[in-house]
């Protein structure tokens, strides 16, 4: 059994005076967190297959075990199935999962600014749902290294840590896959780059490969949608740049002006909501009203 210890830290951070819901969620934010790292060991994005999904969601799937005596400190199961995730991915369920760890307690230690940001938010929110720098000071994550076989590895998550991964969790993405719209044009098909005009203005340089030069050809001056590999300017978060998977020219619909004009007089108006068109301003009055009633709406009015 691969265990890993979460050790709560705080005045109360001890059995009988933890909130039994900070209890419920040290789990799910190590879960949540565990799940996002195992999708970076596998180099694979959210929208990954069904299957990629079942074998991280497997992976991040903890065991509650115990309490050790002394300070609050949770005893977690890591899963324990040696049986592949699947025949395209090269771990099996545990191994993902104490790699997907692993890459977790480097995170939290490393300080790197180019720490992914969803996994960032991810400890963020650990750290904020526990309320450390409040009612708790730090939570500690511990790999047992009784079953590696290596000295054991630590990372706290304190004020200091919550801080900086919530920095970091609101950085835009350096790139991401995507789809950009714009209009083609410039393209040099010796060097293979073309540049794309989007709406807001800004040009974006298209990198293609050989294959799909007939389509750029055929793309070129028109308004297009290109999907690829988006990268962004560190600064200002605008896209500078795509590696092209696909390109598809954009459908202009043929829209006749005609069609948005209804041309009714008046009186066809009229009968469509069936009114008359004219008004007895007497039929508007309140014949029954008394005049103190009169002085008192009348003294509204003033009002």
């Amino acid at each position: 059994m691969r265990i890993v210890r979460a050790k709560l830290e705080g005045v109360n951070a001890e059995p009988g005076r933890v909130a039994a819901a900070d209890v419920a969620r040290m789990i799910l934010g190590l879960e949540r967190a565990i799940a996002r790292a195992a999708y970076l060991v596998l180099g694979k994005a959210r929208r990954g297959t069904g299957r990629h999904s079942q074998a991280i969601e497997s992976a991040a799937r903890l065991r509650f075990v115990g309490v050790e005596r002394g300070s609050f400190v949770e005893l977690l199961a890591l899963p324990e199935g040696a049986e592949p995730t699947d025949e395209e991915l090269p771990f099996s369920v545990a191994d993902l999962s104490s790699l997907a760890f692993d890459r977790l307690l480097t995170v939290i230690t490393s300080g790197s600014p180019d720490t992914d940001a969803e996994l960032a938010a991810a400890v963020a929110q650990l750290a904020t749902e526990l309320g450390i720098g409040d009612r708790n000071t730090a939570i500690t994550l511990i790999n047992d290294s009784e079953q590696t076989g290596k000295p054991a590895r630590r990372a706290t998550i304190d004020v200091a840590v919550r801080e900086r991964m919530q920095r970091l969790s609101e950085q835009a993405p350096a790139s991401r896959d995507e789809t950009l719209v714009g209009v083609l044009f410039e393209a040099d098909f010796e060097g293979n780059t073309a540049r794309l005009r989007l709406a807001s203005g800004g040009v974006v340089t298209v990198n293609f490969l050989p294959e799909l030069a007939d389509d750029i050809q055929e793309a070129l001056r028109s308004r297009a949608r290109l999907e690829g590999h988006v990268r962004y300017h560190p600064r200002t978060a605008q896209a500078t740049s795509v590696e092209l998977r696909a390109v598809s020219r954009s459908t202009q619909l043929e829209l006749d002006v005609e069609s948005f004009w209804e041309s009714q007089t008046f009186a066809e108006l009229q009968a469509a909501q069936g009114t008359t068109g004219r008004v007895d301003a007497a039929a508007l009055g309140m014949a029954d009203l008394t005049n103190d009633e009169r002085a008192a709406f009348l003294a509204a009015l003033g009002e």
